[in-house]
């Protein structure tokens, strides 16, 4: 229901003219909050605490900081002083004019309260606007001073700025408004990055659920554990987190559940010696606990290295992956041989059957090696070329296995795709060769 404001503030100087020179009442309402003065009674106050609120509406008008403080208490200044001066420091111009002042004082008490409804438009010096209805509250003691400020406020919806709802969430048939939420996200974040910068994985996986999806830059999903943050911080050698900026939000009128998108920079040294440095957009949503339960990543590199470069990066990679596999197959680590394929691996070995998943083909691997160790064959690859990009890539490369002697006992050839899981190289399909038998 839309309330007419205009229709209310008419009404609300008209029962007040009645009570006062009709009625001539005893009281004027009572207090029902808790409190010493719960239960007494407001009858009317002065119309000298009434004009000093007016007085100070004016100098505040004037975007005079000294003038507007004179009508304050000296420990309200005090209080408010700070604040005061940068407001109208970034203020091009205020107008606010009353509506409707009442002044009522509780029963007994040598302070007035003086209730006013008021209009005011803001201009800031950066452009922006606002026009606002304000119900304001002003007490003011024996001396004239105001001791005491409180203020609320109804924004109409053509405002161009300072809502506190706005936007669209398509649903169906019906749309929704966002509105900014207020449950520690905004903290969380920030002690987030902290736990970041300083390495500790244990506070920072705190922060998230027991699960979670993490939909990363690159299309890629991962569900992550929070066991999985705290190796991933365990990984790095240095971080730095820097927050540009947070914005809480939910849609409006619907369950508490929330989200919240961060601007920031994220730089970090692995210590395997890779490096990240990276804008990005986050987007967390939080479950009813408070805790993240997924993030949804937009980011691009900071002077992001050519395709070229980016390639010949990834080349020395794989090059070292494959005299890693030659390590390993030489000398029967099974474990680590098995670790450089992926779950869903596929084996085109020479003269045999294909062989489909990694453990079926680790169990061709055992045996290979038990063969190899009894002929005291070893096996080196030579990469010739990589293609691709930075998720999937082809090798093409040669071997030659030597018997125990140095002999060369055959030369072959192989190609073996790699994908990129998780930011680790895995085989999902490899075939090979010999030149001759």
């Amino acid at each position: 229901m839309k309330l007419n404001l205009k229709l209310i503030c008419s009404a609300f100087v008209i029962a007040f003219s009645s009570i006062t020179f009709a009625q001539n009442p005893s009281s004027a309402g009572k207090i029902f909050s808790e409190g010493k003065d719960k239960g007494k009674q407001y009858i009317l106050g002065s119309d000298k605490s009434m004009n000093i609120v007016l007085e100070s509406m004016k100098a505040y008008n004037s975007n005079d900081t000294k003038k507007e403080l004179a009508f304050y208490s000296e420990k309200m200044v005090k209080e408010i002083s700070d604040f005061n001066a940068k407001w109208h420091k970034s203020m091009k111009s205020l107008n606010q004019q009353p509506i409707a002042l009442v002044p009522l004082k509780v029963k007994g008490s040598k302070e007035d309260v003086v209730f006013a409804i008021s209009q005011e438009d803001r201009l800031w010096k950066n452009g922006s606007k606002q026009k606002l209805y304000l119900f304001e509250l002003y007490t003011v003691n024996k001396s004239g001073k105001i001791t005491d400020f409180k203020q609320f406020q109804n924004l109409p919806s053509t405002n161009e700025f300072g809502l506190t709802d706005g936007g669209k969430f398509f649903m169906k048939d019906s749309t929704a408004t966002f509105t900014f939420t207020n449950r520690g996200e905004v903290e969380t974040i920030e002690k987030m990055a902290a736990s970041f910068n300083k390495l500790d994985g244990e506070t920072y996986s705190s922060f998230f659920a027991d699960s979670l999806k993490y939909y990363h830059s690159n299309g890629s999903v991962e569900k992550i554990s929070r066991k999985d943050w705290v190796g991933y911080i365990n990984k790095m050698k240095s971080a730095t987190w820097k927050i540009n900026g947070i914005v809480p939000i939910k849609i409006s009128d619907t369950d508490p559940v929330s989200a919240i998108i961060v601007n920031s920079n994220m730089k970090y040294v692995m210590k395997d010696g890779s490096t990240s440095n990276r804008n990005q957009m986050l987007q967390y949503s939080y479950d009813l606990n408070g805790k993240i339960t997924s993030v949804n990543s937009f980011g691009k590199d900071v002077n992001p290295i050519s395709e070229k470069d980016k390639m010949a990066k990834i080349k020395q990679e794989i090059i070292a992956l494959e005299k890693n596999w030659d390590t390993y197959y030489n000398s029967g680590d099974l474990n680590s041989l098995s670790d450089l394929y992926a779950e869903n691996a596929v084996r085109l070995p020479n003269n045999q059957t294909i062989i489909s998943g990694k453990e079926a083909i680790r169990k061709a691997m055992e045996v290979e090696l038990v063969a190899n160790k009894k002929k005291g064959i070893s096996s080196t690859s030579e990469t010739i070329d990589v293609f691709g990009d930075e998720n999937t890539v082809t090798e093409i490369g040669t071997t030659t296995k030597k018997d125990a002697s140095g002999k060369v006992k055959s030369t072959g050839k192989y190609m073996t795709v790699w994908k990129n899981v998780n930011g680790k190289f895995v085989t999902i399909r490899e075939m090979w060769n010999d030149d001759s038998k």
